[in-house]
């Protein structure tokens, strides 16, 4: 059994994984860091299951009731979500409602053992849980076991809601094989997912340089920069510093998944129940909507399931109705296109590693690593630990001299 004939044929789901009945499948990374799936001879019956499962090469459910979707301009009433969400805080006031049911949520946050890392997709049942899924991940996320535990809690009959890429979304249908009256999904608007390992070497590059451990990480400081403006911040021993290097990166799509070139998702036939992304294009749309530039959200509701949860979720946005604007998403249109230089810059990078990449790709040169500053604390120890020693040493010369009066 051939599964990949070639690697743009695979976006790394695990389904083919998991619906093996042999478990003749078994997933591993390349050397640009993405997983893809690896069969042991000995074990295939030839089967043909997992072609058949494959949503990206055997085509997937067109799911879409409405033409055009509901389109809608959001923002969170409250600022608090909203300055801690990317765009207009939809995927929380949506996610809040499931949860309120008793409903569970399954979005990308980080890996237990690996922290910031690894981005992982994860299952949550509270609010506290959930936040963690809030905000952009440039980086593709790992699946592992999820599309189990979604399975799990289905047939248990827990409402669920699974968020992710279109190519995430696509691969949970075909894996379910069926309609789930209480599964909703939601699918982000995705210009293509970046390597983990040069996600993971970034950071440590930023640990390197500042001699400190990642303590917190924004894709996109929404905070500092506005909505609009597109800089990661990276803390390291709770300390901040922004840059635009692995957003440089982001952009170039030098690291996208080879998938991401030919993904059969980047069109306006969407795969979720509900679609999320960033308004651009909001100010032709609804002008004086987001003149504060604390961001927007533009929702699509694609089924009469997705439309009916919004209409309950969105009490706690300000909506405007925009269903059939000519949204300015490349991404709903076409894939991105291959850079000229994607094979060069692999090349490069299991040539020379990645400060090598920064330095040619990125124009910058990796810094030795700087020098703490003492602490407060710190400084105050050492002042004390002095002051001591000199009361000591005074102490011993008065002793030596008592010494010699005496004898």
């Amino acid at each position: 059994m051939e599964l990949v004939k070639e690697k743009g044929q695979c976006c790394g789901c695990r389904t083919c994984e998991y619906v093996c009945p042999k478990s003749a499948i078994t997933m591993e990374t390349d050397s640009h860091g993405f997983w893809y799936p690896r069969i042991e001879p000995e074990k295939c019956i030839d089967c043909g299951l997992c072609l058949k499962k494959c949503a990206f090469q055997s085509g997937y459910k067109k799911r879409i009731e409405f033409d055009p979707a509901y389109g809608f301009a959001a923002r969170h009433k409250d600022m608090d979500i909203l300055m801690k969400s990317r765009s207009g805080g939809a995927f929380t006031a949506i996610t809040d409602y499931i949860l309120s049911d008793d409903g569970v949520v399954y979005g990308a946050g980080y890996d237990e053992k690996e922290g910031f890392f690894k981005v992982v997709h994860k299952r949550a049942e509270t609010k506290e849980q959930r936040n963690e899924f809030r905000g952009s991940k440039y980086v593709q996320s790992d699946l592992s076991d999820v599309f189990l535990q979604v399975k799990k809690d289905l047939v248990d009959g827990r409402k669920v809601l699974f968020s992710g890429t279109g190519c995430q979304v696509g691969a949970l249908h075909t894996f379910l094989g069926k309609e789930y009256e209480n599964l909703l999904t939601l699918d982000i608007v995705c210009h293509g997912v970046p390597s983990p390992i040069i996600w993971k070497d970034f950071l440590k590059m930023r640990e390197k340089e500042k001699d400190g451990k990642i303590t917190s990480v924004d894709f996109r400081d929404k905070a500092r920069f506005g909505w609009e403006g597109h800089r990661e911040s990276i803390w390291i021993d709770k300390k901040r510093y922004s840059s635009k290097l692995y957003t440089k990166l982001f952009h170039l799509a030098v690291d996208y998944r080879l998938s991401c070139f030919q993904c059969v998702y980047t069109n306006r036939n969407r795969v979720g129940d509900i679609t999320i992304a960033d308004f651009w294009g909001h100010e032709k749309a609804v002008p004086g909507f987001n003149d504060d530039n604390k961001g927007v959200s533009l929702v699509m509701a694609n089924t009469q399931k997705g439309y009916d949860m919004w209409k309950i979720a969105s009490k706690d946005m300000d909506v405007i109705d925009c269903t059939g604007y000519p949204y300015r998403h490349m991404n709903m249109k076409r894939p991105t296109k291959k850079p000229e230089n994607y094979d060069e810059f692999w090349q490069d990078y299991e040539t020379n590693g990645f400060e090598y990449i920064m330095k040619k790709y990125c124009n910058y040169e990796v810094h030795a690593p700087e020098k703490k500053k003492a602490s407060v604390s710190e400084n105050k120890e050492k002042t004390f630990t002095k002051k001591v020693k000199s009361i000591i040493r005074k102490l011993k010369s008065f002793l030596r001299k008592v010494k010699k009066k005496l004898f």
